[in-house]
C-alpha cells in the first residue's frame, strides 16, 4: 500500500559524487526538492539541457538507460530512477554535470540512503496511478515482458543465462517502498566474466570493477560473496522499478518479465504509453482482498 495519497519530492537537496560504469568520468548529482508536481526531470548543467524522465525520449539501450535530447545524452539513469520510484518521490529535479551518472557500488543502495536521510514531503494535490486494465505484451524472441491488471504493483521476473555459476532465477513480490529496500535496493549490477572483453571493446564497462559490480565465472562469482542468492534476478527487478518510472506515473499492474533487460522494459512502457484503451488514470491505489496464483517457476512470493 503506498506510503502517501500526496505527490512526493524531497525535504532537503542531496548532492552525491562518484564514477560513471561505462565512461569511466567523474560525475556528480544534485537533487533539488520541487514545491508543485512537476515528475522527474534531469538538468544536464553544463548545457542547461531539461530532459524530462520520459519514454519518449530514451535511447541507447545497450546494458544501460539512457535519455537522449537535443544531441544530450544522460546514461545509467536506472539506478537513481529505481531509488526514487522504489520509494514513491515521484518529482524532483535532477541536476547532472556529465553524461553519465554515477554507478556507486552497483545498486541503488547509496541512493536509497541518501533519500531516506533526507526525507520527503508531501506536494499540494493527490497522486494520480496509471492503472492497467487490459493486457499489454511485447516480445523479441524468447524473451518477453507483459503488463496486466491488477490492484497494486508487483513483479515477476524470470532470468536464464547458460553458465552454471548463474543459470535460471526467478522471484516475485509485490512492490512497496519498505519491500524495495528490503529486498531489491541493495542489489548489484552483474555481468558474466566471459563478456569483459568484448563490452571493453565497445567502450562500455570501463569503470567497472568488483567494488561496483559482480562478475559470474565459470565457477562463481568472483566477488568475495553475495548480498542475496538470487541477486542476479533481484538486480534485474531493481533495473525494471527504474525503468517503468519512464511512465512518468506510478503504476498499477502485473509485471511479468522473462529474460528481458532494458530494451524490453522500455519497449513495455512505450507500448502502454500507445495504448491508451489498455490503462485508464486513478487516484485509487487501496488493494482489494485478492488470491494470488503464481507460475511454477517463480521463486516464493515476498
Amino acid at each position: 500500500m503506498p506510503r502517501s495519497t500526496t505527490p512526493q519530492t524531497l525535504s532537503r537537496e542531496i548532492t552525491i559524487s562518484g564514477h560513471g560504469l561505462h565512461g569511466n568520468r567523474p560525475c556528480s548529482v544534485r537533487l533539488v526538492p520541487v514545491d508543485a508536481p512537476t515528475g522527474l526531470v534531469f538538468i544536464h548543467t553544463p548545457t542547461g539541457t531539461e530532459i524530462p524522465a520520459k519514454a519518449s525520449l530514451a535511447g541507447d539501450l545497450v546494458l544501460s538507460t539512457t535519455l537522449l535530447k537535443d544531441g544530450v545524452r544522460l546514461q545509467t539513469i536506472e539506478h537513481l530512477l529505481s531509488a526514487l520510484s522504489g520509494l514513491e518521490v515521484e518529482h524532483l529535479r535532477i541536476e547532472v554535470d556529465a553524461e553519465e551518472l554515477p554507478i556507486l557500488d552497483g545498486s541503488a543502495a547509496p541512493w536509497v540512503d541518501a533519500i531516506l536521510q533526507a526525507g520527503t514531503k508531501g506536494l499540494q494535490g493527490r497522486r494520480r496511478f496509471l492503472k492497467i486494465t487490459q493486457p499489454v505484451e511485447v516480445r523479441n524472441g524468447d524473451r518477453w515482458i507483459r503488463a496486466l491488471p491488477f490492484d497494486g504493483l508487483r513483479l515477476r521476473y524470470v532470468i536464464d543465462f547458460p553458465i552454471p555459476s548463474l543459470g535460471r532465477q526467478s522471484r516475485e513480490l509485490s512492490l512497496t517502498p519498505e519491500k524495495y529496500r528490503r529486498e531489491l535496493g541493495a542489489a548489484r549490477t552483474f555481468c558474466l566474466a566471459q563478456e569483459i572483453d568484448m563490452m571493453r571493446s565497445r567502450g562500455l564497462a570501463l569503470g567497472g570493477s568488483l567494488d561496483n559490480a559482480v562478475v559470474f565465472g565459470a565457477d562463481g562469482p568472483l566477488n568475495d560473496s553475495l548480498r542475496f542468492e538470487d541477486e542476479a534476478v533481484r538486480h534485474k527487478m531493481l533495473d525494471l522499478v527504474g525503468d517503468l518510472a519512464l511512465l512518468g506515473a506510478p503504476l498499477l499492474g502485473l509485471v511479468e518479465a522473462h529474460a528481458a533487460g532494458h530494451a524490453l522494459h522500455v519497449a513495455l512502457v512505450q507500448a502502454i504509453l500507445a495504448s491508451p484503451n489498455c490503462w485508464e488514470w486513478t487516484e485509487n491505489a487501496e488493494p482489494a482482498n485478492v488470491q494470488f496464483f503464481f507460475h511454477p517457476l517463480v521463486a516464493q512470493p515476498a
